[in-house]
């Protein structure tokens, strides 16, 4: 036999097997039985402007600038994806205004 033979004759084996294992994976993707399918989990959603103010000002005596307390809030809270990369945003005012409104709490006569 010649090596072009063999070549031939171990193609045609490799064929043929492949052949029939594919039928059978066919057989048994037929008659296997599937359990149903667990229930899609809905993600959960983004932290409302309500919570990341309210966040914000209880944490803002931590922070030295708005964009260290963004980054907190957005690593604490689920923040909208395009939050920290749009100037924009308004979850970069509200920390401008936590820290200015901890900049007047502490000023004010009530807390000291």
């Amino acid at each position: 036999m010649s090596v072009k033979q063999e070549h031939r004759y171990y193609r045609l084996v490799l064929e043929t097997g492949r052949a029939v294992t594919d039928r059978q994976r066919e057989i048994e993707a037929a008659t296997m039985e599937r359990k149903p399918r667990p229930p899609v989990i809905p993600p959960k959603p983004n932290a409302s402007r309500r919570q990341v103010r309210s966040w914000m000002r209880n944490n803002a005596d931590g922070y030295d600038c708005a964009t260290q307390l963004a980054e907190a809030a957005n690593a604490a809270l689920d923040l909208p994806p395009d939050a920290m990369n749009d100037d924009t945003h308004w979850v970069w005012d509200e920390a401008i205004y936590a820290l200015e409104w901890h900049e007047l709490s502490a000023e004010s006569p009530l807390c000291q």
